[in-house]
């Protein structure tokens, strides 16, 4: 027998030897595949959510960013939701046509990569469902506050105030701006998800932190003061005029309790109108309202599409 007959029955050896693993080859390669498949859809649905169809540049509206963060979720709950059904059925497929073309027995080996590899993927997408269902409830909580925050303030447009909403900036949007002869306000909007449908919960007002129950937030308080003097900084540049930024928190469904007086004004959606009509502070001419509009009008209007 030649060197190259014996070199060639190794081989062949080796190959049957071997076989076993053509079926995880092929469910690896598919899983890459159907997983890539997914990550397209994803980035696809991202890039959707801020698609526009109308060549209308009009003022944004209230809550703006917080419902394009709820349709990107709702894409990708239904998007792993598709994909949870079809990858175990798909490897399934692969895993019984290597066994039928290539006459190969399926052994317990087998049967056990692809219980592992579908129930891994099972249970990461089942996991991934449920944490996209959470941040959903959360968002769609928020919205409900920030539309009724809205309708509030713009019971304030009759008075002769003007109101934008959803204001962007490169980190963060402001929720409302309200211009004035009374001034200029930010409105920030802090919905607590965990209130939900039981109204009439009384917040604690101690200083820096709202305390609610158990919990505290030291973050909402001074992240709403530095959303007006981050304002204040704009303006300045914008307009060339140095106009002081009152700043306004509302907290929806809370009752208030003032432990310790905070840095700013914290009101009720119902009261921001009356606080923001007996305010007494700043006024501002007719020109100066010009120009703080013109500025922010061009900022918080969408794009003409190219």
């Amino acid at each position: 027998m030649s060197a190259e007959t014996v070199g060639m029955d190794r081989v062949i050896s080796l190959i049957e030897k071997m076989s076993w693993l053509l079926p995880l080859t092929l469910m690896f390669g598919l899983l890459v595949l159907m997983l890539a498949t997914l990550q397209h859809f994803l980035a696809d649905i991202r890039s959707k959510s801020n698609a526009r169809y109308l060549n209308i540049p009009a003022r944004r509206s209230p809550g703006e960013s917080t419902r394009r963060r709820i349709d990107r979720t709702n894409g990708e709950i239904g998007a792993f939701a598709a994909a949870l059904g079809t990858i175990p059925l798909v490897l399934y497929a692969a895993l019984l046509s290597y066994v039928h073309f290539l006459f190969l027995e399926l052994s317990w080996m087998d049967t056990g990569y692809f219980g592992a590899i579908s129930l891994g993927f099972i249970l990461y997408g089942s996991n991934k469902i449920k944490r996209l269902k959470a941040r959903r409830r959360r968002l769609y909580v928020t919205y409900e506050g920030q539309m009724a925050v809205a309708q509030e303030i713009n019971r304030l447009t009759p008075n002769g105030y003007q109101v934008y909403h959803d204001f962007p900036t490169d980190r963060f949007h402001i929720d409302q701006i309200i211009v004035g002869p009374n001034g200029v306000f930010t409105v920030t909007t802090r919905v607590i998800s965990s209130i939900g449908r039981r109204r009439g919960k009384t917040l604690t007002l101690d200083g820096q932190r709202l305390v609610l129950g158990k919990k505290s937030d030291d973050r909402t308080i001074p992240f709403a003061a530095f959303q007006a003097a981050w304002l204040a900084k704009w303006l300045l540049t914008a307009t060339g005029e140095a106009i002081p930024v009152q700043s306004l928190l509302t907290v929806p469904g809370c009752r208030m309790k003032t432990l310790r007086t905070p840095p700013l004004l914290v009101v009720t959606p119902e009261s921001i109108g009356e606080t923001v009509d007996s305010f007494q502070g700043y006024r501002l001419s007719g020109k100066t309202i010009r120009l703080v509009c013109e500025a922010l009008d061009s900022k918080c209007r969408l794009s003409p599409l190219p």
